[in-house]
């Protein structure tokens, strides 16, 4: 059973990657671009120089450049298709990850059914939500601390806020939900690392708009996720019985 679950878990994410993409393109995408712009030096902020050097002509607006353009487009396609590649494997992850913690609840003694929508957005408090309180989305040009000092606290806040409400969840205790609770406040009381003072590259209401766009497809994708999940595998949303746990495959 456990196998199916897993399994199960690779297909919705896939499925939650698919349609994150639709909207990756239609929100995200354009202030991806926007930001780039911002970082090449085509755009620069009111009041800051920029020591960048001038951008090259765009070969789309210059005559005589139709193999440049056609290169261009190529090289968006190919762009396109990494980006919904990308999304894909990393939704199939997070898949993985909720039919282990599906596994996980299911061994639990008083584990019982879970709502797709609980399912939902305790993985998007887990991996979206928490992070992005002291470390939030950020866009190409935007500053940041060194990326070794990030990816230890992004994998740090994940692991504990993960563990805080399986404690929390799980143990049924009071001494449980306030072990729990420590957790999921730790890594913000430690806080994220703090990127260098300088001027900002980037709009700050653009940075924001990105922040709040990626929160929200990734809200989005969770919910689908847990959907598809629990309609793959029905079961999965109620404890198994003995022989369940101990059913091979």
């Amino acid at each position: 059973m456990t196998k199916t679950l897993l399994s199960g878990g690779v297909i919705a994410g896939a499925i939650a990657g698919l349609v994150a993409a639709v909207f990756q393109f239609f929100l995200i995408q354009p202030l991806i671009v926007e930001a780039e712009r911002y970082e090449t030096g085509e755009l620069v902020l009111i009041g800051i120089e920029s020591n960048k050097p001038d951008p090259a002509p765009n070969p789309l607006e210059t005559p005589g450049h139709d193999a440049q353009g056609a290169e261009n487009t190529d090289n968006l396609l190919v762009r396109n298709g990494l980006t919904v590649l990308t999304l894909i494997l990393t939704w199939a992850g997070f898949g993985l990850l909720a039919g282990a913690g599906l596994t996980a609840f299911r061994a639990l003694p008083g584990g019982g059914r879970i709502p797709a929508t609980a399912l939902g957005l305790i993985g998007f408090a887990v991996l979206s939500l928490a992070p992005a309180i002291d470390l939030p989305p950020e866009l190409p040009g935007m500053e940041a601390a060194e990326l070794a000092d990030r990816q230890l606290w992004w994998v740090a806040t994940v692991a504990m806020t993960a563990a805080g409400i399986f404690f929390a969840a799980g143990l049924r205790s009071w001494p449980g939900r306030l072990a729990g609770l420590a957790l999921i406040l730790a890594p913000h009381l430690f806080g994220a690392p703090l990127p260098p003072v300088s001027a900002p590259a980037v709009p700050p209401d653009l940075a924001a708009l990105y922040a709040a766009r990626v929160l929200s497809v990734n809200l989005i994708g969770w919910l689908v996720l847990a959907i598809a999940l629990l309609w793959l595998l029905p079961e999965a949303g109620a404890k198994a019985d003995a022989d369940g746990l101990t059913e091979p495959g």
